[in-house]
């Protein structure tokens, strides 16, 4: 079968109608100043092309809480998506008593789109009235005959009164919730949000819209998709042709799914959609959807987002997805709610796996614009059930290392519910390969039984490494006994001249449990190694988070022609320079960690470092969440 060696392969992401005619740079967090050396307050927006010019729209932030010192929408232009001149405030607020945006207002979240038929730059937002804090939650509609305005205030308002979305079934349309009391997060408060309780509720007056956003399809026709019944449920609203009104036609997706910040766009005939969690400023995973149709059917897919803080969207909030040349580009912003003008963005580039879903590698705080980038050239996501997918995975059998205690079999590892599932076992059955004439240093034969069972599945012969990105995420058992392992191995020699890569091991020294980052290679002797080694004691992260251990990490190694680098969650535990790792005589003074590793999974149970099993921890799971394998990709 075919290895992989991930520096020589490139991903193939045509197909993609270019909207823009230049590349944008990656941002991350980072202050993004413009033409005049300010960070660019332009935050919540999007971004419009028109006649080879870019406009950013976005609301304009000041200091502390929602409206406060807000004055608007103010709006950027570039030619090349990098470098910005600030045009000012295009959408102003007032000074006019009772006026939707009078000062004090609230404006969120606007999206200018160009509209063919009348010539005019449409723009939504929305709308919170001053002094009522989020619970007028408008929809408001501006527009300009110029993309650089002023634009002026057409409408603010709820959403469609007096109309049930399509997919409301004519039995929940009749249901009558008055006087009904339910607590909120019971079964049956969800099933009623499910029925359409609050849509019931808001129907004369209209639905709420809140985080939002507006999205023109490949055939003309304009939606706006935003958060009603108080952020529960999302609405997909048609607009007529003048992008300035609906038509009346919405469906309701999600019901109870608490989802806000929608940025939607549309690649080969499939839409695909990404939204956050309603937790206020702070940053929360991020939910992927797609649907066939627009105003069909949606399913929600994993969190989109991989790498670091990838469970947090990178620390920042969806705001827009950005089409351009060869491919799309995730807009977020960081909140800093105590500052929201100086709230950060976040520019990533959307790849996408082999079967279409698209992803978000997340980099490290701070990297600049135009560094190099990751793109995923094979992973498995462990979705099926039963054996892992046997055309890459295979087994160790047996005793095999350090007098470790368990047997590992491949009965041990199971796909479930997304994860791959490696567990021990406590049990006692007869050792196949005793023998009563084995010396008492034959470990593997000396032992009448079998104590312990587990797994350990290898990629050997299937998919090898060499140079790139692996990431791993995983819970670990952390029990008596526990020692689960990340790790890989070369081939072309002997251990330890075929060099060892211990991105992940897990076990007690001195009866101190630690968390290991090493690598090894060969000497003068057999079989003894020289080691990098990285032992950091549990408690380092446990006295950050008690449960930790209750949790998924994500264990990264990043390999070049310089150096190894482990990360757990974002943190680098050991930099590993390839200068040093050079086999002694008995390796031909070679360099293994220029040669191709494959990867190993397991879990094993005492033996040299494991420590004594506890037999109130069996089983015992180590369940893998992913396995990702990344080529770098230089970004201009």
């Amino acid at each position: 079968m075919k290895k992989l060696v991930i520096a020589a392969m490139m991903l193939d992401a045509t197909g993609v109608t270019a909207m823009c005619a230049v590349t944008p740079p990656i941002v991350n967090g980072e202050v993004f100043p413009d033409t005049e050396g300010n960070h660019i307050n332009a935050h919540g927006g999007a971004i419009m092309e028109h006649d080879g010019t870019y406009y950013w729209y976005g609301e304009h932030r000041g200091e502390g809480r929602p409206g406060k010192g807000q004055r608007g929408v103010a709006c950027y232009t570039s030619t090349d998506l990098r470098n910005w001149t600030n045009r000012g405030i295009v959408l102003s607020v007032t000074d006019e008593a009772d006026s939707p945006i009078e000062e004090g207002c609230i404006i969120e979240r606007p999206k200018v789109i160009y509209c063919p038929a009348t010539g005019r730059f449409v723009m939504w937002f929305h709308n919170e009235l001053k002094g009522q804090g989020y619970a007028a939650a408008q929809a408001g509609v501006a527009t300009s005959d110029n993309p650089l305005g002023p634009f002026k205030l057409s409408a603010s308002s709820r959403v469609n009164p007096g109309i049930y979305p399509l997919n409301m079934s004519e039995a929940d349309r009749a249901r009558n919730w008055d006087g009904v009391e339910l607590e909120w997060w019971t079964p049956e408060w969800y099933e009623a949000i499910n029925q359409g309780m609050l849509n019931k509720r808001d129907h004369e007056s209209g639905q709420m819209s809140r985080d939002m956003t507006v999205f023109v399809d490949d055939d003309g026709k304009a939606y706006h998709i935003y958060s009603a019944e108080e952020n529960l449920t999302l609405n997909i609203a048609e607009l007529d042709w003048t992008y300035e009104r609906h038509t009346g036609r919405y469906i309701r997706i999600f019901p109870g799914g608490h989802n806000e910040a929608p940025a939607i766009f549309k690649k080969d005939g499939t839409y695909w959609m990404i939204t956050s969690g309603c937790t206020g400023w702070a940053p929360n995973t991020a939910r992927l959807m797609r649907a066939d149709s627009i105003m069909g059917t949606w399913t929600q897919l994993p969190n989109p987002c991989v790498g670091p803080d990838a469970d947090i969207t990178f620390g920042g909030q969806s705001t827009y997805i950005m089409p351009h040349e060869g491919g799309f580009t995730f807009m977020a912003d960081i909140w800093n709610p105590k500052d929201l003008g100086n709230s950060r963005h976040i520019w990533l580039p959307i790849e996408f796996r082999s079967d279409g879903t698209p992803y978000i590698m997340g980099r490290e705080r701070g990297e600049a614009s135009g560094d190099e980038a990751w793109r995923m050239v094979w992973s498995d996501e462990f979705d099926r059930d039963g054996k892992p997918d046997p055309k890459i995975w295979s087994y160790e059998n047996g005793f095999v290392r350090n007098h470790e205690l368990q047997w590992y079999q491949p009965e041990n590892a199971n796909c479930r519910d997304g994860l791959l599932v490696i567990e021990a076992r406590s049990e006692n059955r007869p050792n196949p390969t005793y023998s009563a004439n084995a010396d008492a240093n034959d470990w593997r034969k000396s032992r009448k039984t079998i104590d312990y069972t587990s797994a350990c599945v290898k990629t050997q012969g299937t998919k090898d490494m060499l140079y790139g990105r692996l990431d791993v995420r995983a819970r670990i058992p952390v029990g008596g006994g526990s020692w689960p392992a990340i790790w890989l191995l070369g081939e072309k020699q002997p251990w330890p001249s075929c060099g060892e890569i211990d991105v992940m091991e897990y076990y007690r020294i001195n009866g101190e449990p630690h968390i290991l980052a090493n690598a090894a290679w060969g000497t003068d002797k057999p079989y003894q190694a020289k080691w990098n080694s990285q032992r950091i004691p549990y408690s380092h992260f446990t006295d950050t988070d008690p449960f930790w251990a209750e949790k998924f990490h994500i264990w990264r190694m990043d390999w070049d022609e310089e150096n190894i680098k482990l990360y757990l969650d974002g943190e680098l535990l050991n930099i590993i320079p390839l200068s040093s790792t050079v086999n002694g005589k008995q390796g031909n003074g070679t360099n293994p960690f220029t040669s191709p590793q494959y990867l190993l999974l397991n879990l094993a149970i005492g033996g040299d470092n494991g420590g004594t099993p506890d037999p109130e921890c069996f089983p015992m799971k180590y369940e893998i969440d992913y396995v990702r394998l990344y080529e770098p990709v230089a970004r201009k």
